[in-house]
């Protein structure tokens, strides 16, 4: 069975995430037209700039985590997802780290990717108060395995991600602020791979996923 509450719990988040910088875009547009103050133009066309450029960011990000990302075939570069995480990743205020070597350039299937990369966005969600968030792993013929340290002040899950993290997917739990980690699970299960949490204690959470 199709589950449409989570297609439409996921589709309202992504539209809430994107919503931000596509507003300050069109305030910026509103200061460009209605503002004769040259200095205040340049604030505004850089506002324009610079929210342009996250809200495509997050396009980009958003169709390799969530979509089908057409056109690449069954398998991804880690390459390609490790440059749109460090783009999604560079309008936040958490500091993150993925090394080229870590994984270097090598093909995983799409599902694999798609885990990979919505970890990023979980565990940055660990850092309300920003931090640094770094990556490490490596990738061996089909065995792959990939650890994520988020660090900083008051780090820690959620209590419904903790939840979802240890007792996998459940429909009937879907709500707008799990439905991130309920999509991470699902895709967890339907790939077989697997995903622990490591450690967590007041400045540090430590997530860790590998191949069956």
């Amino acid at each position: 069975m199709i589950d449409l509450k989570l297609a439409a719990l996921m589709s309202s988040k992504l539209c809430h995430d994107v919503i931000g910088p596509v507003g300050a875009v069109s305030n910026g547009i509103e200061l460009l037209q209605d503002e004769g103050n040259e200095d205040m133009r340049e604030q505004a066309l850089e506002l324009v700039s610079q929210s342009a450029s996250e809200a495509s960011a997050r396009l980009q990000f958003y169709r390799l985590a969530f979509g089908l990302a057409g056109g690449m075939g069954p398998e991804i570069s880690l390459r390609e997802a490790r440059t749109l995480c460090r783009e999604f990743m560079s309008y936040g205020k958490i500091a993150f780290t993925w090394p080229d070597e870590a994984g270097g350039a090598e093909n995983l299937p799409k599902d694999v990717i798609k885990i990979i990369c919505n970890l990023v966005v979980l565990a940055s969600g660990a850092l309300p108060r920003g931090g640094e968030l770094s990556i490490d792993g490596s990738v061996t013929g089909r065995d792959w395995s990939f650890t994520y340290t988020a660090y900083g002040p008051r780090a820690g899950l959620r209590e419904e991600v903790t939840t979802a993290l240890l007792n996998g997917y459940d429909d009937a739990a879907l709500t707008a602020q799990n439905v991130g980690t309920y999509y991470i699970m699902a895709l967890v299960e339907n790939t077989g791979a697997k995903l622990d949490i490591v450690s967590m204690d007041e400045s540090e959470v430590v997530l860790s996923v590998r191949a069956a």
